[in-house]
């Protein structure tokens, strides 16, 4: 178990931007960042960062939390998981208390397979370097291809010896289970008369471990150095498992994701030695989608990187048509596309070994060519000669551009590929524009919420009194929203007026969680949401122990309830952008509780609209009464009390300004 202290030191040295940013593109937008959100799609930036208070929230999906809930939810990792994800990060010994059965017990699934895959990783590299057959078989293959040691290392390579099941029995004396290799995809289980038959997966060939964006290790990649037929594919992968999911995983991400950053630029291959040898010849910001067809997982992923990717792929006909297969999803996810074919009878691993670092870049910087201009010229004189062709071939590179979200991209496209098709502007727009409402149509079908039915919000009239109606969610607003003050502003000052009329001064000051307390308490008020009470009660608790650093208390509670209220309750002050510095829209944006007579006048109206609504409740519950009154003395009694609530609900819609009925 890892001891407090160190919990704490960890914590204390984390800064929100910089681990977020590791996954995410961030923007400086005002003291905070905006990035896209990478819980949900966006296609604007609703997801923010707040450095002054150690948190994120996405304002789309409403997802919000601190470092660690960002590894836990975005790495799909446990607790302890993502506090040694961040200690590794910001080099921070752990120190830990020793374990009891019980708690190694209650490690999960996907901890133990992390821990398998790295067992098998570190075997694969040991009978690579120790063993005389992966000596004289794998490294001497690995050498012939030109790989440094320091790309062997980078990259975790291995080998897998031709014994069956050699992986297999050091693992069990290690102490690994047979449930959990074979979970991992390392091992194959087959049933026979005489028991089961249990053999390894990667048999007599060399092993390319799969690394997740963190750098874990979560599946291998194996290539046959021996005969290749149908019993022995030349590359097989692990399968999937419940912590590799191929369609979501690129290879070499971990390694790359930095330099591509950096470079903000991605180049997309198709295999493991394709990224090893460009990474070699200085060419790091390179991933492989290991020979599948690009998945949106895996489109997504680059765009937490970078909105441009150039497609290198071989020179022949197969790579060709690979690199047009990928750029539809590539164009709706709004990225920039290139594509770059390489020469005759080569592969970025046959380019990268026989060129320089400079040639390289220098081929690749004169080769790109943009998609739909590398499209039409490699296909328009296939179909130039017939008519029908023709007009099915440009109704495809309408179909392509109509993927495209930004209206102002489209433009150019449709300018660009009228001229090289030699057919009217006009008559392209006309085509992309029809793709463009069947592709929405098709959307808002899939929708399960129809927004043209949402009622249209208007400005009310300042001269009518506005009419809530009382719903059961009424009562959990408000409710929401005291705690919501408590958040954000409970240590912020309020100015009451003075009523010793012997003091000289006309204000005295409080807190506004003091104040809220004080209110709650002399017309004892308490939640009838379970978890606002619960929540309310461990504030009140923090308090009177220390009201310094609340927030911080709140936000490290080892209730799992509370921390995620706790999140869900944070504002993030929205900073505009520059473009609305002379706009009149900043001094919108800017909230009231930038004045503290206007946060009194917000906190006042929260707890008089909850006084209503308790009012309101109790003033029908007395209603039903009287209906089954038994006596006139008793009618007389309810009628008396109804009457007095009346009066105060009368008095309190008059500040408000509403009718609450």
């Amino acid at each position: 178990m890892i001891k407090r202290e160190s919990i704490d030191e960890i914590l204390t040295a984390c800064r929100i931007e910089e681990v977020v940013g590791d996954f995410v593109r961030l923007q400086k937008r005002g003291v905070n960042y905006i990035g896209l959100c990478p819980f949900h799609t966006e296609k604007t930036p609703s997801f923010t960062v707040s450095p002054a208070k150690g948190i994120f929230k996405c304002f789309g999906c409403g997802e919000a939390g601190d470092s660690v809930g960002f590894i836990i939810k975005h790495e799909h990792y446990s607790y302890v998981e993502a506090i040694r994800y961040l200690a590794k990060k910001y080099n921070i010994q752990i120190e830990e208390t020793a374990q009891t059965t019980e708690e190694i017990q209650r490690i999960n699934e996907r901890e133990s397979l992390f821990a398998v895959t790295a067992f098998a990783s570190e075997f694969f590299s040991k009978m690579l370097y120790e063993h005389e057959e992966g000596k004289s078989i794998g490294l001497a293959y690995f050498k012939e291809r030109g790989f440094s040691e320091e790309s062997m290392t980078k990259f975790a390579l291995g080998y897998s010896l031709k014994q069956r099941d050699a992986l297999y029995k050091h693992a069990l004396k290690q102490g690994y289970t047979q449930e959990n290799l074979e979970k991992a995809g390392l091992i194959i289980v087959k049933e026979n008369q005489g028991g089961d038959y249990v053999f390894d997966r990667f048999t007599e060939r060399v092993i390319f471990p799969i690394h997740n964006f963190s750098g874990k290790i979560i599946a291998f990649g194996g290539r046959i150095l021996g005969n290749v037929d149908k019993h022995n594919a030349k590359y097989i992968n692990s399968p999937e498992t419940s912590i590799y999911h191929k369609s979501d995983v690129l290879y070499g991400i971990f390694q790359a994701k930095n330099a591509i950053k950096k470079e903000d630029k991605c180049y997309l291959v198709e295999g493991y030695t394709d990224v090893i040898s460009l990474h070699q010849s200085g060419i790091e910001n390179v991933v492989a989608s290991s020979g599948t067809s690009l998945t949106t997982g895996q489109i997504k992923l680059l765009n937490k990187l970078t909105d441009n990717i150039s497609i290198v792929y071989d020179g022949d006909k197969a790579g060709i048509h690979a690199a047009l297969r990928a750029v539809g999803m590539l164009l709706k996810e709004n990225l920039n596309i290139r594509v770059i074919v390489l020469p005759p009878d080569d592969d970025p691993d046959s380019f990268a070994r026989s060129n320089d670092t400079n040639a390289i870049r220098d081929y690749f910087h004169e080769n790109e060519q943009d998609f739909l201009g590398f499209k039409i010229s490699l296909l328009l004189k296939d179909v130039e000669k017939d008519p029908v062709k023709r007009a099915d071939f440009i109704n495809q590179i309408a179909a392509d551009i109509a993927l495209i979200p930004d209206i102002i991209k489209v433009s150019i496209f449709v300018k660009q590929c009228s001229a090289l098709m030699q057919i009217e502007e006009n008559i392209l727009y006309r085509a992309v524009n029809k793709i463009r409402i069947k592709n929405y149509k098709k959307e808002k079908e899939k929708q399960t919420i129809d927004q043209n039915n949402l009622p249209e919000i208007s400005k009310p009239d300042s001269t009518k009194q506005v009419i809530i109606e009382s719903t059961p969610l009424s009562l959990v607003d408000v409710e929401k929203r005291i705690l919501t003050l408590l958040v954000n502003y409970g240590n912020q000052s309020l100015y009451l007026p003075n009523e010793d009329s012997m003091s000289k001064e006309k204000t005295i000051e409080t807190r506004v969680d003091q104040f809220i307390f004080d209110n709650l308490k002399s017309d004892e008020l308490s939640f009838e949401t379970p978890l606002y009470q619960k929540f309310f009660n461990v504030y009140v608790e923090l308090i009177e122990e220390n009201p310094i650093d609340i927030s911080n208390k709140l936000q490290h509670n080892p209730d799992v309830e509370i921390n995620k209220l706790y999140f869900s309750l944070v504002e993030i002050n929205p900073t505009p952008s520059p473009l609305w510095e002379s706009s009149k829209i900043k001094s919108f944006i800017n909230t009231i509780y930038n004045n503290a007579e206007k946060l009194h006048e917000e906190v006042v109206r929260t707890l008089q609209m909850l006084r209503l609504i308790k009012l309101t409740a109790i003033k029908s519950n007395y209603e039903k009464m009287l209906k089954l009154a038994n006596s006139e003395d008793e009618s007389l009694m309810y009628l008396s009390k109804i009457s007095e609530i009346n009066t105060i609900i009368c008095e309190i819609e008059k500040v408000l300004g509403v009718t609450y009925r």
